[in-house]
């Protein structure tokens, strides 16, 4: 990788996690809805388009690096197809631990409560704290080896 292109990418990611440490900031201290059931963050929205968001770059840029890579250096394509096969096992673990139970929501009268969109949402969810544990694991282990070098 061009170090100008790493150059770019070590920004985008300083962005990223400051976008993310604002928005988890706004959920938490941002106060309730007035008049809820249940307590409910005024801005729960924000920080799930937010996470939707991430998921999708995340999924784009794990598609597109290898196939870039395939393509600049055929050679060098094994480590771009492990980078998707581990994409794809990442997704059947999470699908694996999804949940398709239906939901006792009392007063929710949506057509969302079903066992396939249940099960989605789990899998969306879980291969987004995964993603995100992996990240911030290889953010420490890069900083540590980074300083030990």
């Amino acid at each position: 990788m061009s170090n100008t292109l790493s150059k770019y990418l070590n920004i985008l990611t300083y962005v990223m996690i400051g976008l993310t440490a604002i928005f988890v900031a706004m959920f938490y201290l941002g106060g309730d809805v007035p008049d809820q059931a249940y307590d409910t963050p005024v801005y729960t929205d924000v920080l799930i388009y937010w996470a939707n968001a991430l998921l999708y770059v995340c999924a784009g840029l794990s598609l597109l690096f290898p196939i870039i890579q395939l393509v600049s250096n055929p050679k060098g394509a094994v480590k771009g197809l492990a980078g998707l096969v581990g994409l794809g096992l990442i997704v059947l673990l999470a699908y694996s631990l999804s949940d398709g139970t239906l939901l006792d929501l009392p007063g929710y009268t949506g057509d969302d409560n079903t066992p396939g969109a249940l099960q989605f949402a789990d899998t969306v969810l879980y291969t987004m704290y995964i993603l995100g544990v992996g990240t911030v694991l290889s953010i420490v282990v890069t900083e540590v080896l980074r300083t030990v070098r």
